[in-house]
């Protein structure tokens, strides 16, 4: 049994490896989790030290999988996992979340705390939080959205 294990190792070879990096990429892709990733990509960069031409032997190959794989990994939880969670939030789909803290114009003088603001290239209906009235001209910052109504203050 040992024999039949070495004599797979002494054959590894670049395809080997990208085979090897292929199948862990299908486990990340089943599990979504990134973390499968880095290894992936260590067995995918290990298959260019297992070039015949190099002459590298299957246990150094190993190590360099295994070094390849921590910095990886480490590199990854340190800077693309926090990149990855800041762009969840970005409100790329949801424009009225990215409208939140922007500066509107008052184009029609606010009654009973409702009037019309000017966004972008639209007028929106309007409401100030604290009931007040400000005259056309001034501006505002938006403070939420309420279907088709932007709440605004000072």
């Amino acid at each position: 049994m040992m024999d039949l294990l070495l004599s797979v190792f002494d054959r590894m070879n670049l395809w080997a490896w990208w085979a090897i990096s292929g199948v862990i990429l299908i486990a990340e892709l089943l599990t979504g989790t990134t973390y499968l990733l880095w290894p992936a990509a260590a067995a995918f960069l290990t298959g260019f030290v297992a070039l015949e031409v190099l002459g590298v032997s299957w246990p150094v190959q190993l190590v360099v999988f295994a070094m390849l794989s921590v910095v990886l990994l480490w590199a990854g939880d340190r800077w693309v996992r926090p990149a990855m969670k800041a762009g969840a939030g970005s409100g790329l789909n949801d424009r009225s979340s990215r409208m939140v803290g922007q500066r509107v114009v008052v184009v029609a003088d606010f009654a009973a705390g409702r009037g019309r603001v000017k966004f972008g290239d639209s007028e929106w209906a309007a409401e100030t939080s604290d009931g007040s009235d400000p005259a056309s001209g001034a501006t505002l910052t938006i403070e939420a959205i309420n279907g088709v109504v932007l709440t605004v203050v000072s």
